[in-house]
């Protein structure tokens, strides 16, 4: 068991090194290249385009695995699991496309007319995470992780001919979009062949049904962590926007190994393997507080990227401070889903999101940056609290 999950987490963890290393380039290319103007514009689209991604995500990966007692029945949800979310993609395409000529201040005409194009990486992207499900149950993240590498490695080369080439909000635009393409072919080309997806509204209704607390969760869960950027456009110029945006996609990447080990745990907890949560904490935790020290430590090196760029580092440094609550929310969070405790999660993460708007659109029009940094811990700490408070009062948990 334990060599399972040390291999799917190193697949994710490899596919991560090399999207966000690939990432974390062409973000430093695109500041020292284009600016922070340009780069506080591409963050606007990014952070909807994300938007999109948890929308879709839904949770029916997780309802999937949690209703498949083997491969076939699993095989035969696939089909049902990615016309479902195929059809969500549509949807949040139309509705974030509206979204966005809805907000004022910082979200100019380019913006505006732009994003619908970053927009179809939603569909993309869609189809990634559907064949992820498979992956996931069959312990075979080594599949996942070629298409992550593929897709990081396009969108790499595109950006940086862009950089070098006139850059231009839709060059870089097209360029991620593209990358999410050959995700999603790639991802095609791995997966075994399934049976034919059938398209009827009450099927993918059902399957809605069937997982819409888990979806609700995610998406509070992005919501609480993506408004701070979306109101920093509103309010704030674009180069504070691109600061704070780098700044957070450092800390994003700091985070993903917490959501890996989950990712490869959660099928085990749903077999009641025993002794997993305590043993999971304690492991995360300690990694979480060296993660969140280093963090603290390090974050001077962004200097080296572009001198000035003060924001971003006092915003790393403020984020860095609640790393270890990120590392030890992720298995109490899956350990109650495990437990058939999602409505006490959905309620935690609902709570969370409108603590972190009211602090948020309190705070952001006067302290910027820093405030949204330091409404994100105050926000993970709260809910970090609570599902605390929901595992001790499950039996045999702690």
């Amino acid at each position: 068991m334990l060599k399972a999950v040390a291999s799917n987490t190193l697949a994710q963890l490899v596919a991560k090194f090399f999207g966000a290393g690939l990432t974390l380039l062409t973000t430093y290319y695109t500041i020292r290249l284009a600016g922070l103007e340009l780069y506080g514009d591409l963050t606007k689209v990014v952070v909807l385009v994300a938007l999109g991604f948890t929308s879709i995500d839904f949770g029916l990966n997780a309802d999937a695995l949690r209703r498949s007692r083997n491969k076939e029945e699993l095989q035969t949800r696939l089909g049902s699991v990615l016309i479902t979310r195929l059809f969500l993609a549509g949807v949040a395409i139309i509705l974030l496309n509206l979204l966005i000529f809805t907000l004022p201040g910082g979200y100019s005409h380019e913006v505006k007319s732009i994003f619908w194009f970053g927009s179809l990486a939603i569909f993309f992207q869609g189809i990634f995470t559907s064949g992820n499900v498979y992956f996931q149950f069959n312990l075979e993240y080594w599949r996942s992780t070629l298409s992550t590498v593929a897709g990081a490695f396009t969108t790499t080369v595109l950006t940086l001919y862009s950089l070098w080439h006139s850059p231009t909000l839709l060059s870089l635009v097209a360029a991620t979009t593209i990358g999410y393409f050959i995700s999603a072919t790639t991802t095609l080309l791995l997966l075994p062949k399934i049976p034919k997806p059938r398209v009827h509204f009450r099927d993918i209704y059902l399957t809605l049904k069937s997982s819409a607390i888990l979806g609700a969760i995610l998406i509070a869960s992005v919501l609480s962590s993506k408004l701070d950027t979306i109101l920093l456009g509103v309010y704030r110029p674009s180069s504070e926007v691109g600061e704070y945006g780098f700044a957070y996609r450092i800390f994003d990447v700091i985070l993903v190994l917490p959501v890996f080990v989950m990712n490869s745990l959660y099928p085990l907890m749903l077999r009641n393997k025993k002794n997993l949560l305590n043993t999971t904490l304690f492991s995360l935790g300690t990694l979480g507080t060296i993660a969140g020290s280093a963090t603290y430590i390090l974050a001077p090196l962004i200097l080296l990227i572009k001198p000035g760029l003060t924001i971003s580092l006092e915003s790393l440094r403020l984020l860095s401070l609640s790393l270890p609550l990120f590392y030890l929310t992720a298995p109490l969070m899956w350990h109650l889903i495990a437990k058939n405790r999602e409505r006490q999660v959905l309620i935690t993460f609902l709570l969370s999101t409108i603590l972190n708007l009211s602090l948020n659109l309190a705070l952001i029009p006067y302290y910027g940056a820093s405030a949204a940094a330091i409404v994100t811990g105050l926000t993970e700490l709260f809910i970090f609290l609570s599902l605390l408070y929901y595992s001790l009062r499950v039996k045999s948990v702690l």
